[in-house]
């Protein structure tokens, strides 16, 4: 499957939505910590809710590694608890905090000078943290070629087609499809969440849909059905 299949289907996306910084929480931050910080609160919730939480937090003055572990995970968690998972999440960050300050005093810039691959591991070390926020935290901060997959992601191309299988064997696939990772890991998501959704997908309203495998299958359903 050849890039210009990517293309095309970034091409027609961008066509349809708009991006809003609120639903894709890493894009409101410039600091690295942060950015980690908020791609934690974002698991198995909206950006949206992340972003609250975010604000809750930076409110309370907790913006660096030094406040965060001075303040531990009981301050933590009553300030998150709009994201969700607040006990996990609360226990996450405050390892990801000590884990900056032991690695790297505190000063998550310095990830800039590092291997993308290094950055990759030590991060999925720490608990918490999985191969998707490790990603997205590389491919925001770090502009390195990967391919974030979450569940919308996933859903998306595998109707259409593109890629199947364990989380590395399809973002390995994925880089192949599309030239530019980070704009089609966004409109991707977009598309998830507004059109190609779990129940009920707006096939009919796809601008993708005829390249879509799963429309091909339904269409052909209804003509044995009627036939």
């Amino acid at each position: 499957m050849s890039s210009s299949l990517g293309e095309t289907i970034i091409k027609r996306l961008s066509d349809v939505y708009r991006i809003d910084k609120d639903e894709f929480a890493p894009l409101n931050f410039k600091d690295p910590f942060l950015i980690l910080i908020s791609i934690i609160l974002s698991q198995n919730t909206t950006d949206r809710n992340a972003l609250k939480a975010m604000k809750n937090l930076v409110a309370n003055g907790l913006t660096s590694s030094q406040d965060y572990v001075k303040a531990g995970a009981d301050k933590i968690k009553p300030l998150i608890k709009v994201a969700g998972l607040y006990e996990q999440k609360a226990k996450t960050i405050i390892s990801l905090a000590s884990w900056s300050l032991e690695k790297y005093g505190g000063d998550l810039t310095k990830l800039k000078q590092e291997e993308p691959e290094k950055v990759y591991e030590e991060l999925t070390e720490i608990k918490g943290i999985g191969p998707k926020t490790a990603d997205v935290f590389l491919i925001f901060y770090l502009n390195a070629r990967t391919f974030p997959i979450d569940t919308h992601i996933k859903r998306v191309v595998k109707r259409i087609g593109i890629a199947e299988g364990s989380y590395d064997v399809m973002r390995k696939k994925l880089l192949q499809v599309f030239p530019d990772p980070i704009k089609a890991h966004i409109l991707l998501i977009k598309h998830g969440r507004t059109t190609c959704t779990a129940r009920k997908p707006k096939c009919n309203q796809c601008v993708i849909n005829d390249i879509c495998k799963y429309y091909a299958s339904l269409n052909l359903s209804k003509r044995i059905d009627e036939g």
